[in-house]
């Protein structure tokens, strides 16, 4: 018989300022010229591996941002009041995400997805505290922040918040960490070391190898190696300033499949395209909901300790590729709390397949955030980072992002309804079977700030 776990609610007020009581000396800033290369390159390789008998679930994700600044007295204006408390609402990351997931995703494609949008967020972020006039104004605008103060304290409280669970809890890792690197030539605005305290460090870019290999032994320590690569030298040819993120995740489901009760089934892409795939069975008491504003039933799987959790979205199969592009169509911060909120624990048959994804995202990346509404931060001669140096010629040039993901025995669950125009909305009393046999979405999701640290959607077993 399995308990009903104890749900890990709440929001971010219970913390105290952490930014302020965990502030370090500011470093030291580099001083020099910047040069002018237009380049801008997001990487990042996501692992998710689900594997053993106790479900071992591994993300890891890192993206790079490589640019040149510009110039301004100080990172933060006059009018930026530093005893704004932090933010209790931290839902703009997730609406922030879930738009971009909707722009790059790649509709009417059999294709499977999976990426980190707390990662590109991240490292935008990073951008955006070195950013002013226009281009900070559209950073705020897309990245759904009021203002540098706030953000900076948000920021700093929930890089407090991981740091504390990590110390306090053995059941799971989730590591995030950020890096911005400037080239020693670089006339640094004093602020930059006042505000990424932690974050900067100052590098020799005209040694390609060497730097690539700074860059990269960061990525690969953060993600405990998952990532062991993550920039090549010829991508620093002439770049003055890198901002990185990486992350990781590692654990295990609350209730772990038993390799045992894993079966070849079909699963079906289409109703006429259909292949045999290992599915992962469990029977348990779940969290499951039916959501009529997304089309689509809903279930939890937690990991250990309950702070974070996979969300499973499945539309009806009847449906098709009309109701799973009218889900991912509908789905925004408000409609997926709302569906995870109206969540009630049922007895459910869990079936979803053990499944690998491996892909690369371009340009098509820059891209999606240029439609969102990023454009001065890609053009040459409009981009303004001027909080960041005395310079002026700086604007992005290229985008590269990379994605793996693996799920074995302890990791996923999704089921099947019956119908798309009329989902029941009445809770069933009898067991439910919710098997992932046709395209459904996976969220990763912090349970406490609402976060979505990752999300995917697997929809060919052959792709």
């Amino acid at each position: 018989m399995i308990h009903p776990p104890n749900r890990v609610r709440g929001n971010l007020s219970m913390i105290q300022n952490p930014a302020e009581s965990a502030r370090r000396t500011p470093g030291s800033a580099a001083r020099g010229r910047l040069g002018g290369v237009n380049s801008l390159i997001f990487g990042s390789l996501f692992e998710l591996v689900f594997a053993g008998i106790g479900m071992m679930k591994w993300l890891s994700a890192a993206v790079v941002l490589l640019a040149v600044t510009s110039v301004q007295p100080q990172c933060f204006s006059e009018n930026d009041d530093l005893s704004i408390p932090p933010s209790n609402d931290l839902s703009g990351i997730a609406d922030f995400g879930l738009e971009l997931f909707k722009e790059i995703f790649p509709y009417n494609s059999s294709s499977n997805f999976f990426f980190s949008p707390y990662s590109v967020w991240n490292a935008l972020t990073l951008a955006y505290f070195g950013s002013s006039g226009n281009t900070q104004a559209e950073l705020e605008r897309v990245l759904r922040v009021e203002d540098k103060v706030t953000t900076l304290k948000n920021w700093r409280t929930l890089e407090f918040l991981y740091d504390m669970r990590q110390t306090n809890n053995s059941d799971y890792t989730f590591k995030v960490a950020n890096r911005a690197y400037f080239d020693s030539t670089v006339n640094l605005t004093g602020c930059v070391g006042d505000i990424l305290t932690n974050e900067l460090q100052v590098v020799d870019f005209t040694k390609t190898e060497e730097a690539a290999g700074t860059i990269n032994n960061f990525v690969s320590n953060t993600t405990k190696g998952r990532i062991p690569s993550l920039v090549e030298a010829k991508d620093l040819i002439n770049a003055k300033m890198v901002l990185a993120n990486a992350a990781f995740f590692k654990g295990t489901w609350l209730y772990q499949f038993k390799k045992s009760a894993t079966r070849p089934h079909l699963f079906y892409s289409s109703q006429n395209d259909y292949t045999f795939v290992d599915m992962m069975t469990q029977k348990g008491n779940f969290r499951h909901g039916v959501s009529e504003e997304l089309g689509a039933h809903i279930l939890e799987l937690p990991y250990t300790g309950e702070a974070i959790s996979m969300y499973i979205l499945l539309p009806p199969f009847i449906s098709g590729e009309q109701g799973f592009n009218a889900m991912v169509e509908n789905l925004n911060a408000t409609t997926l709390h709302y569906a995870i909120d109206d969540m009630w624990r049922l007895e459910v048959e869990v079936v979803i397949p053990k499944f690998k994804l491996e892909q690369m995202v371009g340009d098509e990346l820059m891209e999606s955030l240029s439609r969102m509404g990023i454009s001065d931060l890609f053009t040459p001669g409009a981009a303004d980072l001027s909080s960041f140096a005395d310079d002026t010629d700086l604007s992005v040039g290229r985008s590269i992002h990379k994605a793996f993901v693996e799920v074995s025995e302890e990791g996923t669950e999704a089921a099947a309804a019956t119908a798309f125009i009329s989902l029941r909305i009445a809770r069933p009393v009898g067991p439910e079977k919710f098997e992932c046999n046709h395209p459904f979405l996976f969220v990763i999701y912090d349970n406490l700030t609402k976060n979505i640290l990752f999300m995917g959607a697997y929809k060919n077993p052959k792709a």
